[in-house]
């Protein structure tokens, strides 16, 4: 039997090209519907009611002439030592988010747990970086018209770091906490996915924010998170800024679940006790 090779060299480069461009479709669609990938929020009516353990105070805040976040804001029941502002991560919504608030105000500070674009009952949704900064600059403005900013401090969780790195950096919070930062959002998702940076519109460098940042910086980590590696990440970061980051690995955590660690609730209250 003769062996057609001439065909099979052709319905090989026809199959080679359809992959080819089954991929750039892929990176097309990405590069679109990015958003959509990035964040992944629990939509609520704008009538739903929250309902926690603990008091709580719902706020609107203004952050464009059209978009408002929603918040939360739980006050402990000792004297306040401040508020915590929380950054939080790419999922869910501050109905869920809420449940930890016990962590700051059982160490006797009020935090408040805010919504970004799409998410819970804030308005619209988010088409590039520069509105994430911007919102959350108006939503740390909006604290300062409450409380002083020298009892003011930043947290933020797994994406939620990054925009806490950037508030740190524009003002002058007491005191910044990271759990589960990145080194640069865009690097990030091209380690983990097989996607060119240049395809990724959201950079949200953290390690440049970080720079710029004057308070005292902590670092928390799930020690097996392998999703953004302490290795790759915290890591990295405590290597550039040696003098101005404290990292703690938390054993046995993951992405997931970090607060629910005995050594976190441990170290954040000695963490805090200080401040």
């Amino acid at each position: 039997m003769k062996i057609n090779f001439r065909k099979i060299g052709r319905r090989l480069l026809r199959f080679i090209v359809f992959i080819i461009i089954l991929i750039l479709c892929g990176y097309i669609f990405l590069y679109i519907k990015q958003e959509r990938f990035f964040f992944n929020p629990k939509v609520l009516s704008k009538d739903y009611t929250y309902s926690f353990d603990q008091s709580f105070e719902e706020i609107d805040i203004k952050v464009e002439d059209d978009v408002t976040l929603n918040a939360l804001l739980f006050k402990t029941d000792s004297i306040s030592k401040g508020l915590i502002l929380y950054f939080h991560g790419n999922a869910g919504a501050i109905h869920e988010w809420g449940e930890r608030a016990y962590l700051y105000t059982e160490n006797s500070f009020d935090v408040l747990f805010v919504d970004y674009r799409g998410y819970g009952k804030s308005d619209s949704f988010y088409e590039e970086e520069s509105e994430l900064y911007n919102d959350a600059q108006k939503v740390y403005d909006y604290v300062l018209t409450r409380y002083e900013e020298k009892d003011v401090i930043v947290l933020g969780y797994s994406i939620g770091t990054g925009f806490a790195a950037y508030t740190a950096a524009k003002n002058n919070p007491k005191l910044l906490i990271l759990e589960a930062p990145y080194y640069a959002w865009n690097e990030f998702i091209s380690n983990i996915a097989p996607v060119p940076l240049a395809l990724i519109n959201y950079e949200i460098p953290s390690y440049k924010f970080l720079g710029k940042v004057k308070c005292p910086i902590r670092v928390f980590h799930g020690a097996k998170d392998f999703l953004i590696k302490p290795e790759e990440h915290s890591k990295r970061l405590k290597e550039l800024y040696p003098d101005k980051i404290e990292l703690t690995l938390i054993k046995g955590a993951g992405h997931n679940g970090i607060y629910l660690s005995k050594q976190y609730y441990d170290e954040l209250q000695e963490l805090l006790s200080r401040y």
